[in-house]
């Protein structure tokens, strides 16, 4: 299915550490699959961190930034999963949620680990 909605890069449309959010078509019930993904990106144009949300293969809501020019890829794309994982956390009772973005789930899912946004994702996902 042809993803629509974002044809630019985030950090092309959004002025310094600017955040969008649109609400999509769909309604959110209380046993709907929600899929969630994330994504960064750092190009010439600056750095852009975004989620995705859809229930039942429809667009539900979408979120992105841009950030800072002097943050990382890795950075931006923890940002945008901490968004994601505050998103899902206020969704209805019984929904089940599927983030998609394993390696920074990986590297969120390490109780030992010294990055801040990173313990602050594994403090909402216990």
């Amino acid at each position: 299915m042809k993803a629509t909605g974002w044809s630019t890069h985030p950090s092309e449309h959004l002025k310094p550490n600017q955040i969008s959010f649109e609400d999509g078509e769909a309604y959110i019930g209380r046993k709907d699959i929600i899929n969630i993904f994330t994504d960064s990106s750092k190009t010439e144009h600056g750095v852009g961190a975004a989620f995705y949300v859809s229930t039942n293969d429809i667009w539900a809501y979408q979120w992105s930034a841009k950030l800072n020019d002097n943050n990382t890829v890795f950075q931006a794309e923890l940002t945008a999963l901490h968004e994601a994982v505050i998103y899902a956390s206020h969704l209805p009772n019984h929904n089940t949620s599927k983030i998609h973005n394993r390696a920074s789930i990986m590297a969120s899912s390490n109780s030992k680990s010294t990055n801040e946004t990173a313990r602050k994702i594994f403090k909402i996902l216990l």
